[in-house]
C-alpha cells in the first residue's frame, strides 16, 4: 500500500481546486480520488482502494448499529465525493466539504500527506491543532520515541524516604 508523507502550503484558487504535490500523485494515476469530510474539521483525499478499505467498510458496518450508527453513516456518505484530477494535477473540492473544513478560495491551505491518505487543513487550524504535537517532539516528551518496555527511573529523593 502506498504511503504518503509531507507537508505543502497550496492556495485553494477562485474555482475551489488545490493543487496536488508531485511527490503525492504516484497512487493517483487514474485521475480519480475521493475526498471526504474527515476527524478534526479536515478533508482527506482517498484513492479509490484506501476508501473503500478505511472508510466505506466502516460505514457499511456502522448502519447496524440502530439510528445513530445509520446517521453517521448517511453523513459520512454526504461528506464524501469522488473528483477527477485534470492535467494540471488538481481537484476541484465541492463547497460542502470546503465549508466543513473552513477552506476559502484564494486562501492558502495545508495538504498533508497523513500516511494512508492526504489531508487538507486551513493553515490556521492546522498550526494549533499541531502546535502542543511540535512542543512535545522538540521537547523529548512526545510518545512517539518512548519506550513502552522502559521503565521509569526511581525519583531522586536525597537516598532517604520522604
Amino acid at each position: 500500500m502506498e504511503r504518503f508523507y509531507g507537508s505543502f502550503e497550496y492556495l485553494l484558487d477562485a474555482k475551489g481546486r488545490i493543487i496536488l504535490p508531485a511527490r503525492l500523485r504516484g497512487p493517483f494515476e487514474t485521475k480519480r480520488a475521493l475526498v471526504s469530510g474527515y476527524i478534526d474539521r479536515c478533508l482527506a483525499i482517498w484513492t479509490p482502494e484506501q476508501f473503500n478499505q478505511h472508510l466505506l467498510a466502516k460505514a457499511e458496518a456502522m448502519e447496524s448499529h440502530g439510528v445513530e450508527g445509520r446517521n453517521l453513516a448517511r453523513t459520512l456518505s454526504a461528506l464524501s465525493s469522488e473528483v477527477e484530477i485534470d492535467g494540471q494535477w488538481r481537484l476541484t473540492i465541492p463547497g460542502n466539504l470546503r465549508d466543513y473544513a473552513g477552506l476559502a478560495p484564494e486562501k492558502p491551505v495545508m495538504v498533508i500527506g497523513a500516511l494512508n491518505r492526504i489531508e487538507l487543513w486551513q493553515t490556521e487550524l492546522w498550526a494549533q491543532r499541531m502546535a502542543p504535537s511540535l512542543e512535545s517532539l522538540a521537547n523529548g516528551t512526545s510518545p512517539l520515541f518512548s519506550d513502552p518496555t522502559e521503565t521509569p527511573a526511581p525519583a531522586a529523593n536525597g537516598g532517604g524516604a520522604l
